[in-house]
C-alpha cells in the first residue's frame, strides 16, 4: 500500500436544498415542507453529533481532519518511511513534536441533487431529484499528520430522500479507524475501513457525490465492504529497513456474487536520501468468491519509490508483475499504484492517483476483471473565500474467465468529470455548486450508460 505523505483534509459539507420549480401551489407547498423537514432533521443530527464530544473540548480550535478516502489498495506495499537517522520533512517543514494530543472535527452536509439517470442504465433512464443529509465526525489522538503514534476515527452517514422514487430512500455509512504506535525500531499500524452502501456508487470518505460508479454491477445494489490492514516496519540500519503488510478485504453483496481476498507482503527498503526511499518486495495472496470459480492464488514482484521535493512535489509509486492461478488457467498482468501532489503556488494543488489490480466480478459468474484507473484533481483558492475544483477520471475494466467454460468479451471504459465551486461565507459556513458527468461504454450494452448530476450544497464545519 502506498504511503500518503499528506493526507487529504476531511471536511464534511452541509448543503441547503434548493427550491424546485412547481407547476401548482399545492406541489410547491408540499415540496417546501419536505425541504424544511429535511433541514430540521439535519440540524438534529448535527446537534446530536456535537453531544458526543466532551464539554471540555467543544470550544477548542480544531484542526481539519485527515482521511485517506481511497479504494481498498493493491496488496503491493506497506508502510514506507526513512530511518529516524534521516531528517523527515512534511511540506518543507520538520515534523512538529509539540502536536496537540486530541483533535476533533464535526459537520453536517445537505445536498440537493438533480440526476437524470439514477439507475445508471441505458434502458431504464429515470430522472429524479433527491436530498442527501450527511453528518460526519473525525476524532484524532496523537500526530496522524506526520508522526508515528496516533489513533483516528472517521464516520460519515449519508441519508437519501428521493422526491419521486421513494423506494430508493436509504442510509449509507462510511467508517474508518486507524492506529499506529512506535516501539523504537519497530512501528506497528492498523487500519479498518467499513463501507455500507446501497446505490450505484462506491463512495469513499473523500467523495460521496458518485465519481466512483459501480461499473461492474451497472445498477443499484446493496454492498458492504470490509477492509482490514496491519502494517509493520523495522529498522535494520540507519539507511535500511523492512516493511510488511497483512490485509483482508471482503466484498459482500446482498443479491450478487460476494468475494474475499487475503494477502501479505514483505519489502526491504533503502533510504537513498532524505527525500527518496526505494524498495523491493514480494506479495502473495488468495482470492475466493461465492460463484462457480475455484479459489485463486496470486504472487507479485514489486518495486516502489517515495519521493518528496520540499513542499511542492511529493510522489509515491509502486509497480510490478502479478502471476495469478485459477480454474480457467494462468495469467500474467502488470500491477501498479501511484499517488502524487504538486503545489506550484500556495493556494494551488494538483493531485494524481491511479492503480491496476484484479478483482472478482459481482455481476458475471466465474469472471475476474482487471481494474485500471487514473484520476487527476485540480484545486484553486481565490480571494481567501472561493474554492474552485476540477476532477477528471478514467477507468478500464477488462474481463477474463476465472473458471473452465465461463467466457465473456466484456470490456468497459468509464469516464467522469466534476467541476465545482464553493464560497466560504464565514469561517464555519460555506455554500457551493457542482456538476458531475459520467459515462460508461461497455461491449455489453446492458452495462453502458451516461449520467448528468447537478448539485447545490452548503457546509457547516466545526
Amino acid at each position: 500500500m502506498l504511503t500518503v505523505f499528506r493526507p487529504r483534509l476531511f471536511k464534511a459539507r452541509f448543503v441547503l436544498p434548493g427550491r424546485r420549480k412547481c407547476s401548482t401551489i399545492a406541489t410547491f407547498l408540499r415540496r417546501t415542507l419536505r425541504v424544511v423537514s429535511n433541514l430540521a432533521l439535519a440540524a438534529s443530527l448535527f446537534l446530536g453529533t456535537l453531544n458526543l464530544l466532551p464539554l471540555s473540548t467543544r470550544g477548542q480550535t480544531t484542526e481539519t481532519a485527515t482521511t485517506s478516502g481511497t479504494e481498498p489498495p493493491l496488496p503491493v506495499g506497506g508502510i514506507s518511511r526513512p530511518s529516524r537517522d534521516v531528517q523527515v520533512e512534511t511540506n518543507g517543514n520538520p515534523v512538529n513534536e509539540n502536536f496537540r494530543r486530541f483533535r476533533y472535527n464535526v459537520g453536517v452536509t445537505v445536498r440537493e441533487v438533480y440526476d437524470d439517470n439514477i439507475n445508471i442504465s441505458s434502458f431504464q433512464r429515470i430522472s429524479d431529484t433527491y436530498t442527501v443529509i450527511e453528518p460526519g465526525i473525525h476524532l484524532g489522538f496523537g500526530d496522524s499528520a506526520g508522526g508515528f503514534n496516533y489513533l483516528t476515527f472517521d464516520y460519515i452517514a449519508s441519508v437519501y430522500f428521493f422526491a419521486e422514487q421513494t423506494e430508493r430512500d436509504t442510509v449509507e455509512h462510511l467508517i474508518r479507524l486507524a492506529a499506529q504506535h512506535d516501539f523504537g525500531h519497530l512501528v506497528l499500524g492498523l487500519n479498518q475501513e467499513v463501507r455500507i452502501l446501497d446505490g450505484t456508487n462506491l463512495n469513499t470518505l473523500s467523495n460521496t457525490t458518485g465519481v466512483q460508479a459501480n461499473t461492474d454491477v451497472g445498477g443499484p445494489s446493496r454492498e458492504n465492504t470490509y477492509t482490514t490492514t496491519v502494517n509493520a516496519t523495522y529498522d535494520l540500519t540507519g539507511k535500511l529497513f523492512l516493511s510488511g503488510q497483512i490485509s483482508y478485504a471482503m466484498y459482500d453483496y446482498e443479491t450478487l456474487i460476494s468475494s474475499r481476498q487475503a494477502s501479505a507482503n514483505l519489502f526491504i527498503n533503502y533510504v537513498y536520501s532524505p527525500k527518496l526511499v526505494i524498495g523491493l518486495g514480494a506479495t502473495g495472496g488468495v482470492n475466493s468468491s461465492d460463484g462457480p470459480a475455484s479459489d485463486e492464488t496470486f504472487e507479485q514482484m514489486n518495486v516502489r519509490a517515495n519521493y518528496i521535493v520540499s513542499g511542492k512535489i511529493s510522489l509515491s509509486i509502486s509497480g510490478g508483475l502479478e502471476f495469478r492461478q485459477f480454474g480457467g488457467g494462468d495469467s500474467i498482468s502488470p500491477v501498479y499504484e501511484i499517488a502524487g501532489t504538486y503545489r506550484p503556488f500556495e493556494n494551488t494543488a494538483i493531485t494524481i492517483a491511479g492503480s491496476r489490480r484484479t478483482l472478482s466480478s459481482a455481476s458475471l459468474a466465474g469472471q475476474d476483471y482487471s481494474d485500471t484507473n487514473i484520476s487527476v484533481t485540480f484545486s484553486q483558492r481565490l480571494f481567501s473565500r472561493v474554492n474552485l475544483s476540477l476532477g477528471v477520471g478514467y477507468q478500464n475494466l477488462d474481463y477474463l474467465s476465472a473458471t473452465t467454460g465461463a467466457s465473456t468479451a466484456r470490456s468497459d471504459n468509464y469516464f467522469y468529470i466534476e467541476p465545482s465551486i464553493d464560497v466560504d461565507i464565514t469561517r464555519y459556513w460555506s455554500v457551493g455548486f457542482y456538476y458531475l458527468y459520467r459515462e460508461d461504454s461497455s461491449t455489453l450494452a446492458l452495462f453502458s450508460f451516461y449520467d448528468n448530476q447537478f448539485g447545490v450544497r452548503t457546509s457547516l464545519t466545526f
